[in-house]
């Protein structure tokens, strides 16, 4: 082995002595940082948390070895496994892994680690991913993600013959879906369309398991061969499109339904490859930056979860005339991305006069923000710093509009729930600021028990609208919003009551508080569209026919 200074590995193993005496590896990982495989303290006790379970596979295959120290209790808790794999970027580490593990096993042992020349040794023979269960070494795949992932990709498809042709879609034949699951926004909603429309729905959870998405999927995929896998936001993929090209291997369509700016969210990842991906937007205004990558792309509007109907209920402790269901804004997420640029007095004077500029540009205002992004590029060092500078103007611009429109009602009586701190910061603390209301068991109350529910679209959003238009009539609730692009494509003149603007908002409002039979009409027919049209079934209907090219 080789050195540049002493004591640290360059393209080698150094084995050293930690605090009790055990052995530990150093490693020099692919990004040119050293990397300890194991506790200097106590690597026997951190071990046990790298120790596989029972499991119903007959071959384990350990996802790189380090020393070796989890494989015997690994293969303690299965008795039943005949075969082991050693999959280890260093000959070293293989080689003391499996001398270890032989001292007390006489099953087979097949290494794979790099060779002499070239990146990657040739593929164990005689393997099938059904009958693998892989048992990664996180140290190990840190430091070396990029040659690990092609194993991971490997043994999750190997041995499996393409989706796409060897299962046909036989008409009327419920599809298995599998749901990346985060309890994040509207994931629920389309587990409940998907099955509300028949379909067997794979929920994948990944709560809490930040970075080991591609290790859930592959053992995901080891014991269910879904029809379609469907992501909301790519939440549930990890960032180096290593599940993505497993699905694409596979023949496994992925639909990706992003409801929130693309370009943000993309942000750092890796994309998912274009054939075999369908990506829906929840916006129009994206549509041609996406389809430029190469992806097939439809416009997917949000929709109600019909489930929410069932909370809908007049309840005195939410009874409003005129109410407010959301953030202040002021929390602090603005200066999470004030630090991503350099914030001096210049940049932040520009900020202000590009939010007055946003504002006035309602309707056309991305366009203009890409303007005033290329304006402000004198500012702004590099990429990074423009993306978060991009997102800080439309947030920013969104707070503003968004305070002073509410700022024109407070002489109604607004009735504020959620965020009452933030609130009270903005109007004073004489105002009415109600807790924060859970979304699923008693925001529809809210809905129910108002006489006005006012809407304010994010800025992010020139044409669509957000979920509140949809989920306050399927309520029974009244819906005053801001005149938005898509209102047209959605709802009859009659079915949905506009405000024009910040100088408009007072007057409509007084205006439909006045006539509560006016009111009850109008959210009546727009109930009775929502439920014929917009609920997460018919959205969840629209992927399954822009995918598999037949309705279902």
């Amino acid at each position: 082995m080789s050195a540049d200074r002493p004591g640290a590995p360059s393209s080698g193993v150094r084995i050293m002595h930690g605090r009790r005496g055990h052995p530990t590896a150093l490693v020099m990982g692919e990004d040119g940082t050293e990397t300890c495989l194991h506790s200097l303290y106590d690597p026997i006790h951190e071990a046990d948390s790298f120790v596989a379970g029972p499991v119903d596979a007959a071959v384990l295959v350990f996802l790189g070895t380090g020393l070796g120290y989890h494989l015997p209790r690994s293969l303690a808790n299965n008795p039943h496994v005949s075969r082991v794999i050693l999959v280890e970027r260093y000959p070293e580490l293989a080689e003391l892994a499996a001398a270890r593990l032989a001292q007390g096993w006489s099953g087979r042992i097949d290494v794979v680690t790099l060779p002499s020349a070239g990146r990657f040794p040739p593929d164990p023979e005689e393997l099938d991913a059904a009958a693998l269960y892989v048992v990664p070494h996180p140290p190990s795949v840190r430091a070396h993600p990029a040659w690990y992932d092609h194993y991971r990709i490997l043994l999750a498809t190997v041995g499996r013959t393409n989706s796409a042709t060897d299962r046909p879609h036989a008409a009327g034949r419920p599809f298995t879906i599998l749901v990346p699951f985060e309890a994040y926004y509207v994931q629920r909603e389309c587990i409940h369309g998907l099955e509300s429309l028949g379909h067997r729905v794979v929920v994948l959870d990944c709560r809490g398991r930040e970075g080991d998405e591609a290790s859930l999927f592959g053992e995901a995929l080891r014991g269910e061969r879904p029809d379609l896998v469907l992501s909301v936001n790519m939440r549930g993929l990890d960032r180096r499109g290593v599940a993505a090209e497993m699905l694409r291997r596979l023949g496994i369509p992925l639909a990706l339904w992003f409801v929130d700016s693309p370009e943000f969210i993309l942000y750092g990842e890796a994309l998912p490859p274009a054939d075999g991906c369908h990506v829906f937007l929840w916006e129009k205004s994206y549509l041609p930056a996406v389809a430029a990558q190469g992806y097939r792309v439809s416009y997917l509007p949000l929709a109600a979860d019909v489930g929410l109907a069932k909370a809908a209920r007049v309840d005195e402790r939410f009874s409003a005339g005129l109410s407010f269901v959301g953030n202040s804004l002021v929390s602090g997420f603005l200066a999470r991305l004030a630090v991503k640029f350099p914030v001096t007095p210049q940049v932040m004077a520009f900020a202000g006069e590009a939010v007055e500029r946003i504002i006035a540009a309602r309707g056309d205002q991305l366009r203009l923000v890409d303007q005033l992004v290329a304006e402000g590029a004198r500012f702004l060092p590099d990429d990074d710093a423009r993306l978060f500078f991009r997102a800080y103007l439309l947030h920013s611009a969104t707070s503003a509009y968004r305070t002073r429109l509410l700022g024109q009602l407070l002489p109604l009586g607004l009735t504020f729930f959620g965020d009452p701190d933030g609130w009270r910061k903005v109007f004073g603390s004489t105002i009415d600021a109600r807790p924060d209301v859970n979304y699923f068991r008693e925001t529809p109350a809210v809905y129910a028990s108002s006489a006005v529910n006012v809407n304010a679209t994010s800025l992010q959003m020139p044409h669509t609208v957000n979920q509140r238009v949809f989920d306050v009539p399927l309520c029974g609730g009244f819906l005053l919003t801001d005149r938005q692009g898509a209102l047209d494509e959605l709802f009859a003149e009659n079915e949905v009551a506009l405000y024009d603007g910040i100088s408009d908002v007072a007057e409509t409002a007084r205006f439909y508080l006045e006539r509560k039979g006016l009111r009850r009409e109008i959210a009546e027919r727009a109930r009775c569209r929502v439920l014929g049209e917009h609920t997460y079934g018919h959205r969840m209907q629209k992927v399954i026919a822009e995918i598999f090219g037949r309705p279902v």
